[in-house]
């Protein structure tokens, strides 16, 4: 139970770092490319765009962070501030929503993909660091803490339990049984049906 639980920890961790370090690299192709055709077309310095691509990079990484720091995810393109409706009262609105989302879709999915670069491999670290500690021991713990949970097949308080308190929360870390703290109050519940061991 646990040597699966952490496998799957461990392929959910690389494939969303193989795909964060993926969306890196596209960041770094359009800013350095980016950058260069614009510095080239405006006689900038071409030399400033390496400067300017470890820029744009870090704000990314920074934006990132606080976008997981608070919870916060790929949002859609309804919910971003790109998104802009001007009504369909008139044809002259909808045109101008045609016009205004020509600019504003492309602009969305580049800034998913961006995000995308720090934000998976946040998700990548959070699933490598919650694997179990894997031991014949701990293993029989959960099994027999779980075939417990499973007898009583109903809503409990977790106070019911005080000598098991670290298997049931690792039960439900690794989804083997409901977990709600609805009201504050931490219940558990195992179905056999639901859960297998």
């Amino acid at each position: 139970m646990i040597a699966d639980y952490n496998r799957h920890q461990l392929i959910k961790a690389v494939l969303l770092a193989f795909v964060g370090l993926l969306c890196y690299g596209i960041a770094w192709l359009f800013f350095s490319y980016g950058l260069r055709f614009v510095f080239y077309s405006f006689k900038f310095d071409v030399s400033f765009v390496s400067g300017s691509v470890i820029v744009a990079l870090g704000a990314i990484s920074w934006s990132g962070y606080r976008h997981w720091r608070n919870g916060d995810g790929f949002k859609s393109y309804l919910e971003s501030s790109l998104f802009h409706d001007l009504g369909e009262d008139s044809a002259h609105a909808v045109m101008m929503d045609c016009y205004a989302r020509r600019v504003t879709g492309p602009a969305y999915v580049l800034s998913q993909i961006f995000l995308g670069g720090p934000l998976l491999l946040l998700r990548a670290w959070k699933h490598f660091v919650q694997r179990l500690p894997d031991s014949s021991q701990m293993e029989r713990r959960l099994t027999d803490t779980l075939k417990v949970l499973q007898a009583a097949g109903k809503w409990q308080s977790i106070q019911e339990y005080p000598d098991l308190r670290q298997e049931i929360l690792m039960l439900a870390q690794m989804q083997k049984i409901d977990f709600s703290a609805h009201k504050g109050v931490p219940r558990i519940k195992a179905t056999a049906n639901d859960h297998g061991v």
